[in-house]
């Protein structure tokens, strides 16, 4: 009888503890789940705050636009070529802003014109071919866009893909981002990579490219008898105070491909502006596509960390 008080206060002890010991753990769960909480808090906020930042750098672009008009527009700014950073509180903010006139415009392989669609197939596979890459590329691409409905003829890979249609996407459609070639048999990692900085996929499925800014290897495509390095120097010797003067150089004078005249401009129209924050250890890219119009500055898209 003696060991029976002892043994209830034993277990009386033991039940205090394990009490505490539960206490514990639901304090700690309650902390944990707070901190999650703030923690979640916290990267909305910081997001928030990134995109915020970014629709401002975008408007700043739009200045930068309305400014070239004025000035020389084979400036740097249109070059590609980062603004000096902003300071914000926590970080920094710097943009600049890709010309796309400067590019190949997948979406043209869609023009309603079949000759004019035909004429963009054909420049697009020259590009894949100076880039070392299949020129079937641009016969899948084009098959893709119309429908996979007919063959075209007069380029490279017909007999082999001529009415067939990838099953993966919905045909008959223009692009909506050059990211979207990744979806073609035809396009791995390796060829995107090689790629991505020669083309673009713009609303409109036309070919318009801007004589100041013009990739070489673009240009260089765009007549079948202009090679690369003949581009680069055409390039170098300029700018070129009109289109006609462009086109007069000695290296295009007696190009054998008749008038290209409607496929240049001194002023481009689509241009995409990229943002990059820098705050709270963190570096967030964010991109918007602008079409320069009557109207203003139309802008078309936003996206993080794809362009």
């Amino acid at each position: 009888m003696n060991g029976f008080p002892a043994r209830q206060s034993g277990a009386a002890l033991l039940l205090a503890l394990l009490a505490v010991v539960l206490a514990s753990v639901l304090a700690l769960g309650l902390i944990e789940r707070s901190q999650q909480g703030l923690a979640r808090t916290q990267a909305l906020m910081d997001g928030e705050r990134a995109v915020q930042l970014a629709h401002g750098m975008a408007l700043l672009a739009q200045d930068w636009l309305a400014s070239q008009d004025l000035d020389d527009p084979s400036s740097a700014l249109l070059e590609g070529q980062w603004s000096a950073p902003f300071s914000v509180p926590g970080g920094a903010i710097q943009g600049r802003l890709l010309d796309q006139n400067a590019r190949f415009n997948l979406n043209a392989l869609a023009h309603p014109d079949p000759v004019e669609a035909l004429e963009a197939r054909l420049q697009f596979e020259r590009l894949l071919e100076l880039l070392g890459l299949e020129p079937r590329i641009a016969v899948e691409l084009a098959d893709w866009l119309d429908g996979g409905a007919q063959p075209r003829p007069g380029g490279a890979g017909d007999a082999f893909y001529a009415g067939r249609q990838p099953p993966y996407r919905q045909a008959g459609t223009l692009m909506a981002h050059s990211s979207e070639l990744r979806w073609l048999r035809s396009v791995d990692a390796e060829v995107y990579e090689r790629l991505v900085a020669h083309v673009t996929a713009l609303p409109e499925p036309v070919r318009l490219f801007n004589i100041h800014t013009l990739d070489e290897w673009v240009m260089a495509s765009i007549w079948s008898d202009l090679s690369l390095a003949d581009a680069r120097r055409i390039r170098l010797e300029g700018p070129y105070a009109s289109v006609n003067q462009f086109l007069a150089h000695p290296l295009l004078a007696n190009q054998p491909d008749g008038d290209q005249s409607a496929l240049f401009t001194r002023h481009s129209r689509w241009f995409l502006a990229q943002a990059r924050v820098s705050a709270n250890g963190l570096e967030r890219d964010y991109f918007r596509l602008m079409l320069r119009g009557a109207s203003g500055y139309d802008f078309r898209w936003f996206s993080q960390g794809t362009h």
